[in-house]
């Protein structure tokens, strides 16, 4: 019978494969933190002038999030896929924050 491997066993290399392809380096964050709330491992490629100079637009301010092979296709399914928002808790959120504000100034 034959050995089945997991995308998460240890010490096994895959090849990283473009997952998106983000504006600048803050939306490549936001993504690579997405994937890693899923639990899909992710590594964010960019031009280093960009970073250096802190460019958020253009050619150099691109980057690209890669995932391991065998993650890529529920990667790219999960990035295509829009977020469902909890209006209610939202606004709870936002009703806290506008009380501690409050009792900040006073």
């Amino acid at each position: 019978m034959a050995e089945t491997t997991s995308p998460h066993e240890e010490n096994v290399e895959h090849k990283l494969v473009p997952v998106w392809d983000a504006a600048n380096l803050l939306e490549a964050q936001i993504v690579k933190g997405r994937l890693e709330s899923e639990g899909i491992p992710a590594l964010i490629k960019g031009e280093a002038l960009g970073e250096i100079y802190g460019l958020t637009t253009g050619p150099l301010a691109e980057t690209t999030v890669l995932a391991p092979e065998p993650f890529a296709e529920k990667a790219i399914e999960i990035l295509n896929t829009p977020v469902e928002w909890d209006e209610e808790a939202l606004e709870e959120a936002e009703e806290a924050g506008d009380e501690q504000a409050g009792e900040d100034e006073g």
